[in-house]
């Protein structure tokens, strides 16, 4: 289901509560907004704004009504009969009839990438503190490739041609194991398959993409010959990205592959801004994580943000332990496993997480828009993987294993970075951990 996003929701019609309810079973607390909704009263950060529209004006009418309610950034995703301009003044946009998993879906990969985007340009302003430069990321230019998987049908043919007018490469597949050749030697900005009387065969490929960590964000698409509701929500289970039904006429065929293709790019793009501010100057080398002089620089700012309601974040103390005893290593052995466990710390986070070492067994962890339930889960995750591992000692026969504490930390109003970190690394001194580990 994923972590619970806050929601703001416009639309005139009669459907627009059933719909915020609807969302709410998905992990979605939605909040209405009217045309006339006063502002609100507290700071709050809404994730998305979806807007339920009929004509253009509901367009107009529900980003006025989202930036007079909660001013701010955030990504705006359409659900209506048409695009009604959103390409303009919308992320995207979602033809009717839509399912509520089919929205809940899009509205969390919007906000994946809007968060990948945030935490790219906070980090790069801290990074410049650090005397590294920006902008040295190269946009990518070249026209977008997709790949069709599926039969040789009409449908093929009117991809083929629509996005050959755009200069956009189409390379097709004739059979799953050709497309998983094709998948392991090159990278796509999309996958179509078309799954018309070939439904199971489109749902395994879907559900092995997201198996696979670098296939895990490509945007798949599904030429379907019928979307009811079992057929939606057993699609965005297996991680489908959207359903092109078979009135969907070339040009909107266009767009919503191009739409989703330009996501993937802004994606790649936001990684590769991240992956460049690790360098000397902002890590530990020994561990791979960041330095703690550049971790707590980087939670200063963000404590700032989270003051303007531009973010909210949350941090994890994690500290592990040796065992005792005779089964104790030896120093040497103990340092190795330590920076052993920082790397996996790191590869264990998301692109967007951040993490250093700040004493000898201490490490913090930053998780930009993360929950308390996406706190615990890290939590148990990095324990049981931690714990599960066999660490060489001087006795290569005798290989030990670490045991890891872990301890949520809220951040507090007016709070800085020194005090919340000195905080977190306290709370990990406390007899019983708050997390107890897996």
């Amino acid at each position: 289901m994923g972590r619970t996003l806050d929601v703001l929701v416009f639309g005139m019609s009669d459907g627009v509560e059933a719909l915020s309810e609807k969302l709410g079973r998905l992990a979605l607390n939605c909040r209405l907004v009217r045309a006339d909704s006063p502002p609100a009263r507290r700071h709050h950060f809404w994730a998305v704004g979806v807007i339920l529209a009929e004509c253009d004006r509901d367009v107009e009418d529900g980003l006025k009504a989202f930036e007079r309610f909660a001013p701010g950034e955030r990504p705006i995703l359409v659900v209506g009969p048409d695009s009604y301009g959103s390409e303009e003044q919308a992320d995207a946009w979602i033809r009717e009839p839509a399912t509520p998993v089919q929205i809940a879906a899009r509205v969390r990969a919007l906000f994946r990438l809007h968060t990948m985007e945030i935490i790219a340009r906070r980090r790069t302003e801290v990074s410049a503190l650090y005397g590294q430069k920006a902008g040295l990321v190269e946009r990518q230019d070249q026209p977008p490739c997709i790949l069709y998987v599926g039969d040789a049908s009409p449908r093929f043919m009117a991809l083929q041609h629509t996005l050959a007018s755009v200069d956009a490469d189409v390379i097709a597949a004739f059979s799953s194991y050709s497309a998983f050749d094709y998948l392991h030697e090159r990278a796509f900005d999309a996958v179509v398959l078309n799954a018309e009387g070939k439904r199971d065969i489109a749902f395994t490929i879907s559900s092995a993409m997201r198996r696979n960590a670098r296939l895990y964000h490509t945007p798949v698409l599904l030429l379907t010959d019928d979307v009811d509701t079992e057929t939606s929500e057993e699609a965005f289970a297996r991680g489908v990205s959207d359903l092109l039904p078979p009135g969907t006429d070339d040009t909107e065929l266009r767009d919503r592959v191009l739409t989703l293709t330009s996501e993937r790019r802004r994606r790649r793009e936001a990684k590769a801004t991240l992956e460049a501010c690790r360098d000397t100057r902002s890590l530990d080398i020994e561990t791979g994580l960041f330095h703690a002089s550049f971790l707590t620089s980087h939670v200063e700012d963000l404590l700032q943000a989270s003051a303007r309601d531009e973010l909210h974040f949350s941090m994890i103390a994690l500290q592990i332990m040796l065992p005792d005893g005779a089964e104790r290593p030896d120093e040497t052995s103990a340092e190795k496993a330590r920076r052993q466990f920082a790397a996996m710390l790191r590869h264990l986070l998301r692109t967007e997480d951040a993490a250093a070492r700040f004493d000898e067994d201490i490490f913090l962890a930053v998780l930009p828009f993360t929950d308390t339930v996406g706190i615990d889960c890290v939590a148990a995750r990095v324990a049981a993987i931690a714990e599960c591992t066999a660490f060489e000692s001087d006795d290569p026969l005798r290989p030990f294993r670490l045991s890891v504490r872990a301890a949520p930390v809220p951040t507090r109003p007016g709070e800085t970075a020194d005090v919340l970190i000195d905080r977190a690394r306290r709370n990990l001194l406390r007899p019983t951990p708050i997390i107890a580990s897996a």
